[in-house]
């Protein structure tokens, strides 16, 4: 078997593993109870508005059904979105999007700023926001997100001609995430504003490792140094109860 076909052969095992992970069928169709709760629930609600931003490819009403009931317990008014593409456009598309569904939350709930949670691509994106309108941010976390770039073996096969010409059609902000692209280089160079970060990973991510996920003057978790139990790769990283501690705790410490 070929490098290649291994790493299609994780991406395909890891789908199936989220598919596991929670109720397909209901999960697919809607979003958690209360979340995009529009209509003034959240302005009843005393916690700092929070806002979910998946990566690419699974669609938010999928991934946050195990953290989005719990932070709404906690008392935050929950929001999520997902982004154009399935978030798999170029980086200026998908901030624009963010921006505006954040400046809705703001009015929606009357808060001056909110946390923003995203996971693998959502997370880059969450990050450029930052560096764009810092003042619509308290603080961020990302989740298994590849702000230094993907493993070796994603950088070889997305620069592959072949596949780099299908790619640039099929997830454009695949190759803005390669190691070394001009946009990371762009975003590692401007440094990050003052709101505080909180980034998570494990060791396991099979799309970049740990180290890829931090960046200078964040507090960067990796979960098996918490707990070397954690098998959770990307994408169950966001239903793992360590995770959901990280989140709910880095929440506390910003109320």
């Amino acid at each position: 078997m070929t490098r290649i076909q291994r790493s299609l052969n994780v991406v395909a095992a890891a789908t199936r593993g989220v598919a596991r992970a929670i109720n397909p069928v209901s999960a697919a169709k809607r979003w958690p109870d209360h979340v995009n709760d529009w209509n003034g629930r959240a302005q009843s609600l005393s916690g700092i508005p929070v806002v979910l931003v998946p990566g690419s490819f699974v669609p938010g009403q999928f991934y946050w059904h195990r953290i989005a009931p719990v932070l709404i317990s906690d008392g935050h008014p929950v929001f999520a979105c997902n982004l154009p593409g399935w978030g798999t456009r170029g980086p200026d598309v998908m901030v624009a999007a963010l921006e505006t569904f954040v400046e809705r939350v703001k009015r929606a709930t009357g808060s001056g700023e909110v946390v923003l949670i995203g996971q693998s691509f959502g997370g880059v994106i969450i990050r450029d926001l930052l560096q764009r309108s810092p003042e619509n941010v308290l603080s961020a976390i990302t989740i298994s997100s590849q702000h230094n770039g993907f493993r070796r073996v994603w950088n070889i096969l997305f620069s592959a001609p072949g596949i780099r010409q299908a790619v640039t059609v099929i997830c454009p902000m695949a190759l803005e995430l390669v190691t070394g692209s001009d946009y990371l280089s762009k975003i590692n160079s401007a440094g990050d504003p003052r709101s505080p970060i909180t980034t998570v990973t494990s060791v396991l991510d099979a799309f970049a490792p740990a180290a890829s996920s931090a960046i200078p003057e964040a507090t960067n978790i990796v979960l098996q140094e918490l707990d070397p139990s954690v098998r959770s790769g990307h994408m169950l990283i966001g239903y793992d109860p360590a995770t959901i501690k990280v989140i709910r705790d880095a929440l506390a410490d910003v109320r």
